[in-house]
């Protein structure tokens, strides 16, 4: 074999090595891109994300679940929310499950005084013994957080297509009226899964 045969050889190899690196890119992107369920969805439907849509989920209620979470005291948009947050590992990720415990303005006012809260706060935690005397307040909401962003083929395998797409200051919400069901979505990715939409909202 002289040495034009060579590499002549050489540089078709080294195409096929390219093409077979794009397509397995481009392989990887397909299925990325394809439908595909969230298994915690349907685990949990009948004892979180239903109680939860129809105002009947209690502190105790998500920790018979998901067993004891910590509680935080956290700024959302300024205003001060209890959380209870949770681990769960499913899909091959990590999630923070966090429910928002449902507190009127006086409750409010009086953790907000007994954490010396401010607006600029950074996450506060809060005594367990308060999560014993809440046990049987009502959870307002639960997010699902996961340590990576989801596809939006993970979104649309769980829940189907969008309802509405709300335009957001960092992307879009995505909306399931009927599930009470809103994402947080940017970059085609993603970020939360908020479940406790009321229906007159």
């Amino acid at each position: 074999m002289n040495a034009r045969t060579g590499l002549r050889i050489g540089t078709w190899l080294g195409v096929v090595v390219v093409c077979v690196f794009a397509f397995a890119k481009w392989q990887a992107a397909q299925e990325a891109d394809r439908p595909q369920q969230l298994a915690w969805q349907q685990t949990y439907q009948q004892n979180l994300w239903a109680p939860v849509q129809q105002r009947t989920l209690t502190l105790a209620g998500v920790e018979r679940v998901l067993g004891q979470g910590s509680l935080w005291m956290i700024s959302a948009d300024g205003e001060p929310r209890l959380v209870s947050r949770h681990q769960l590992e499913s899909d091959g990720r990590q999630w923070r499950v966090q429910a928002v415990i449902a507190l009127d303005e006086q409750q409010t006012a009086s953790l907000v005084e007994a954490q010396a809260w401010q607006p600029d706060s950074p996450d506060q935690a809060v005594s367990p013994a308060v999560g014993q005397a809440l046990a049987a307040y009502l959870v307002d909401r639960i997010s699902m957080i996961p340590d990576q962003p989801l596809t939006l083929g993970h979104i649309e395998g769980t829940f189907g297509p969008a309802e509405v797409r709300m335009p957001v200051s960092q992307g879009e919400a995505w909306i399931y009226p009927r599930q009470g069901v809103v994402v947080a979505v940017s970059d085609e990715q993603a970020h939360s899964i908020m479940f406790g939409l009321h229906e007159e909202l």
